[in-house]
């Protein structure tokens, strides 16, 4: 019996819905890993907004939009880090991978919670911290500064793929949000492919395994890049395999 629900092959791109702790065992090596897994916040976002969020259309709709899409992202910290720590851990790789991976700085308690601190997986290295400028956040209800940013932190093996030619893009990343309204919390479709650029080489295969709607499944199809993605939510599944063929076909007509 297979670890997933469903396997879906589109050209060059391997899609499973199912759970990924359970299927990364089965998976052939990666050249990069690129995703920004469920952040583990929703219980401390209320159902029914208040404050400056209630006064904004946006973000009361954002706030309604997480809780009716979003995923079940509310576990106990110490567990939700024990699992992320064992996920990127139990990633089969190749001698040069690298791993980029997005996640936030968070408060529990009144305490600060920098991914730094916590999230070492097993075999990886810590490169570089970059700074995600997202041009705006909905903090305002804070007593502190608006956070305006998010964190991807490049994990390398002993030896890892540099393509020189990206030197330049620094390590603060000023790229707008998504406008990707299928998923409500996606990242724009610039990061992934600036970390895949920077990384991998053509034909390489880059793993997410939380797809989510695809976003890093279409920038490795615009970059010609083997992808191979993992998603444990049907509804997203399926939006995911729809971009990727799309992204794959516009590929074909470009070509």
């Amino acid at each position: 019996m297979t670890p997933w629900r469903e396997k879906r092959e589109i050209g060059n791109a391997t899609l499973y819905l199912g759970d990924c702790l359970e299927i990364l065992p089965t998976l052939p090596k990666v050249d990069a890993v690129i995703t920004s897994p469920p952040y583990n916040t929703l219980s401390g976002i209320p159902v029914e907004p208040t404050g400056l969020w209630k006064k904004s259309d946006g973000g009361a709709q954002w706030i309604s939009d997480l809780h009716t899409n979003g995923y079940a992202d509310d576990m106990p910290e110490s567990e939700y880090m024990e699992w992320q720590n064992k996920i990127f851990s139990s990633i089969n790789l190749t001698e040069k991978s690298s791993l980029f991976y997005n996640h936030q700085i968070r408060w529990r308690g009144g305490v600060v919670s920098h991914p730094v601190e916590w999230f070492k997986p097993s075999g990886w290295n810590l490169r570089q911290e970059i700074v995600w400028d997202r041009g705006g956040g909905m903090m305002f209800n804070a007593r502190m500064f608006c956070r305006f940013d998010e964190r991807i932190l490049w994990f390398v093996k002993k030896e890892w793929k540099w393509n020189q030619e990206v030197v330049g893009l620094g390590t603060i990343w000023r790229i707008n949000k998504a406008q990707n309204k299928e998923h409500p919390v996606a990242y724009p479709i610039e990061i992934p492919k600036r970390c895949i650029a920077a990384a991998t080489d053509k034909d390489d295969t880059a793993l997410d395994p939380f797809m989510g709607s695809g976003t890093t499944g279409v920038a490795c199809m615009n970059l010609g890049r083997k992808f191979i993605g993992i998603e444990i939510e049907p509804k997203y599944f399926e939006i995911a395999c729809e971009r990727i063929e799309n992204a794959q076909r516009q590929q074909r007509m470009f070509a």
